[in-house]
C-alpha cells in the first residue's frame, strides 16, 4: 500500500509541476519502448557490487541523508552495474508511521528538465533509477526499479514519471540507488551506452503520508 501510494505521489508532483508552469500536458511516453536501455535497469548486480572499491566517480557510500551528485557523466561501476552511478545510504531513520523517506533521482550538477529548450531533446531524456533496499543486516536486498521521461508540455520540458516505485527507506537497514540518464529517442532502440554528458545526483526527502 505504502509504495502504491508512492507512485501516485511521485505522479500527482508531476502534474502539479505542469500548472504551475502553465503547461498542459500533450502526450504521455512509453516507458515499456525503452528496448535494449532496460537491460541493467534493476540488475542485482547493483546490490552485490562491493561500494569500498569503487571509484568516485561510480559510486560513493554515505551515513548522512544528503543530496549527492556524481562528480561527472562519465558512472560505469563495471560489467555487474553498467553505466550507473551508485549512492548508498547507511544509518538510515526509524520507521515512521507519518511519514516516508524517499530517495528522489534527479539530473545532477544543476540541471533540470524545465531547463531543456525543445521537445526533441526534452524527449530523448530519460532518468532511471534501481533501488536496492536491505530491511536488516542479514537480509537479500529488494530490489524496485523508477523512471522520469522528458515530457514536452506547451513549451515546457516537465519530468513525468512513466513506471516503478519510490520504495520508503525509513527503518530499512540500508539503501542503494544506482541512476543514470539515458539521451536517445525510442526509435534508436535506446542502448545503455546512449548515455548524456550530464551528471546524475539523488536528494533524500520526507513525504508525507
Amino acid at each position: 500500500m505504502r509504495a502504491l501510494f508512492l507512485t501516485i505521489t511521485a505522479a500527482m508532483a508531476a502534474l502539479a509541476i505542469g500548472c504551475v508552469e502553465g503547461g498542459s500536458r500533450e502526450s504521455e511516453p512509453a516507458g515499456d519502448e525503452l528496448g535494449e536501455a532496460d537491460q541493467a535497469f534493476g540488475e542485482a548486480g547493483c546490490g552485490t557490487i562491493s561500494m569500498t572499491g569503487l571509484d568516485p566517480e561510480d559510486g560513493i557510500s554515505l551515513s548522512t541523508l544528503v543530496e549527492q551528485d556524481s562528480p561527472d557523466w562519465t558512472y560505469n561501476p563495471g560489467t555487474t552495474c553498467p553505466y550507473q552511478y551508485i549512492v548508498e545510504y547507511t544509518n538510515l531513520p526509524a520507521d515512521d508511521p507519518n511519514k516516508a523517506l524517499v530517495i528522489m533521482p534527479r539530473l545532477g550538477g544543476g540541471v533540470t528538465f524545465t531547463a531543456i529548450t525543445n521537445q526533441a531533446d526534452c524527449e530523448r531524456t530519460h532518468l532511471q533509477v534501481g533501488y536496492y533496499v536491505w530491511n536488516t543486516s542479514s537480509s537479500s536486498p529488494t530490489v524496485t526499479t523508477y523512471q522520469e521521461d522528458g515530457l514536452w508540455s506547451g513549451s515546457t520540458c516537465l519530468r513525468w514519471p512513466v513506471e516503478g516505485t519510490l520504495p520508503a527507506a525509513d527503518g530499512k537497514f540500508k539503501i542503494r540507488a544506482a541512476v543514470r540518464v539515458l539521451f536517445c529517442a525510442f526509435s534508436d532502440g535506446c542502448t545503455a551506452t546512449q548515455r548524456t554528458n550530464l551528471k546524475v545526483g539523488v536528494d533524500p526527502q520526507w513525504i508525507q503520508l
